[in-house]
């Protein structure tokens, strides 16, 4: 699917996934805390150019630039462009 216009990171059927992935579920798949405030792709986008911007089975809730209430943590800026495949973190709680 072509990036950009209705597809890409910021269109409408990328931010209705988005809001429908953190609807879902608050829990940051990263630190494994609640309160996760923004969806990121599960296989980086950089590293993975020929998936679907807005696939649900690609975003997952993360905490954002805000941080986690619980650990503090950035967890998107701390993944990076990787790929989820364990937890930044334990769970502390």
């Amino acid at each position: 699917m072509p990036k950009g216009g209705n597809s890409g990171p910021n269109g409408h059927r990328y931010r209705t996934v988005r809001a429908a992935v953190l609807a879902r579920s608050d829990t940051c798949v990263l630190c494994g805390h609640p309160g996760a405030d923004q969806a990121d792709h599960i296989l980086s986008r950089s590293q993975h150019p020929e998936i679907d911007v807005a696939d649900p089975a690609n975003l997952a809730p993360v905490h954002g630039v805000n941080g986690c209430p619980t650990c503090g943590e950035k967890c998107n800026q701390v993944k990076g462009n990787g790929t989820v495949t364990r937890p930044v973190r334990s769970r502390d709680w």
